[in-house]
């Protein structure tokens, strides 16, 4: 085994154009083929040689999505319609950009016109699908997958097996509410130690325990050491693709349920959660408590005070505090940031003990692997996996509008596995050496983040 310092981080067939080549054979369903298969960069050269569609136009609005500029992919839409109201993918471009927002019934309601419009796109059904699990109508999102199934090109694994696992997931719990919260109106402060920079609580679970989880606003879902799923006597109710940094990207997971987590004064029911198998990580902890299930509270990660707060209303900010705009996915936050003068959206992440940029973000700042003494011997692993290529990025200012944190280096890893999970580029993740001198608060349905740095 390797000597070298670890650092460990819980989240998360293209065409060759040449200049002057013949377009003849260049159509928009050629882009959309582009972006299923997430080749972004392709996309927008084939779609620089087309002439303005209202399709056009909407597909420009979904390559600005994919980079993260959400606001010009708003713009690019809304143009699109000017142009035609029956252009479908600009509704579906609305109702992925209302899913980002949580808003459900704007999200239904495009999704269900872009379907109307084009009822045999199986990606429509998929969109579709998400709405409706921000409604909680299970019902309805159980249909969509099935018509996604049915619609989708045996081509596509992953999807259909997140697809189908998603089917066997819903129909487990039947029909009770997935994710269930209980517990007083103003619960009581949740404390949690420190450990190589990670923060970790007791939980029960199913009535039994305690046992240590890390809190972890970078985790998709929650999730459990394989050991403490078999000492629960767990059955597995299906299997899915789990994405996160290191490695490949993704592993296999089985999902189980879990009857209740109790955290403090507060107990959820009917949580799905997943596995992980990576030796160092359960040395850490036994289970990772993604905070998404907890959103219906406003939470609070108080560093200063080594505690998560948990309220159901939203307090005004005062001069210590920043709010910032942020995005819903997969049950991440994403803010914007900006990076010697380059804009992106972040992760936030408490479940990583550094914060880290993209290779696409160290690029921008003149960094790659061909950089001499870029390359350090620097492992981190996470559920994907170790991460092979880490770089290190000299002189880093981290800014938000009012608000900036200098760092002598940064590292970068590839984070394209978690960009094409979500959908959208993510550019770094803001992590513990970021964090820990604010009170950082998650208001989810809000979709706003705010950073309060206390008076010493």
């Amino acid at each position: 085994m390797s000597s070298s310092p670890l650092v460990v981080l819980m989240a998360l067939t293209s065409f060759l154009i040449l200049p002057g080549g013949s377009i003849q054979n260049v159509t928009p369903d050629s882009v959309s083929n582009l972006l299923l298969q997430d080749d972004v960069e392709q996309a927008e050269v084939l779609l620089d040689r087309q002439s303005k569609t209202s399709l056009t136009t909407a597909l420009k609005g979904e390559i600005e999505y994919r980079k993260g500029n959400f606001d010009k992919a708003q713009a690019l839409y809304d143009e699109a319609l000017r142009m035609d109201t029956g252009t479908a993918r600009a509704h579906l471009g609305l109702s992925k950009l209302a899913i980002a927002k949580l808003q459900g019934n704007q999200a239904v309601t495009e999704i269900l016109r872009a379907i109307e419009l084009d009822p045999k796109v199986p990606l429509y059904r998929l969109y579709a699908s998400e709405a409706y699990a921000v409604q909680k109508n299970y019902v309805e999102q159980r249909k969509q997958l099935e018509e996604y199934v049915r619609l989708s090109p045996a081509t596509d694994d992953d999807r259909l097996a997140e697809a189908k696992a998603g089917i066997e997931l819903i129909d487990a719990f039947g029909d009770e509410e997935i994710a269930r919260v209980e517990g007083p109106e103003s619960p009581a402060p949740v404390r949690f130690g420190r450990t190589l920079n990670l923060i970790f609580s007791n939980i029960m679970i199913n009535g039994m325990g305690p046992y240590n989880f890390a809190i972890d606003t970078g985790a998709t879902q929650t999730v459990l050491s394989q050991k403490l799923a078999a000492d629960l006597g767990l059955a597995p109710i299906t299997t899915t693709i789990m994405h996160g940094i290191g490695g490949s990207g993704k592993i296999e997971s089985k999902m189980y349920r879990l009857d209740e987590i109790a955290i403090g004064d507060m107990k959820v029911r009917n949580v799905p959660a997943g596995t992980f198998a990576d030796p160092l990580l359960s040395q850490l902890a036994d289970g990772i408590l993604g905070t998404a299930m907890l959103s219906d509270f406003i939470i609070t990660i108080n560093y200063p005070k080594n505690q998560m707060e948990l309220s159901r209303k939203k307090t005004a900010a005062d001069a210590s505090s920043e709010t910032l705009p942020a995005w819903y996915f997969s049950n991440l936050l994403l803010v914007p940031l900006e990076v010697n003068g380059n804009r992106g959206n972040f992760i936030v992440d408490t479940g990583a003990v550094t914060t880290v940029l993209s290779h696409s973000m160290a690029s921008k700042l003149g960094v790659n692997e061909r950089t001499p003494g870029a390359r350090v011997d620097l492992g981190i692993v996470g559920v994907g996996g170790f991460e092979a290529v880490v770089l290190q990025v000299p002189n880093v200012t981290i800014k938000t509008p009012n608000r900036s944190e200098q760092f002598a280096q940064v590292v970068s890893i590839d984070l394209k596995q978690i960009s094409k999970m979500l959908g959208t580029e993510v550019s770094g993740v803001v992590g513990y050496d970021f964090l820990q001198d604010y009170q950082l608060t998650l208001d989810y349905y809000g979709t706003e983040v705010r950073l309060t740095k206390p008076a010493n």
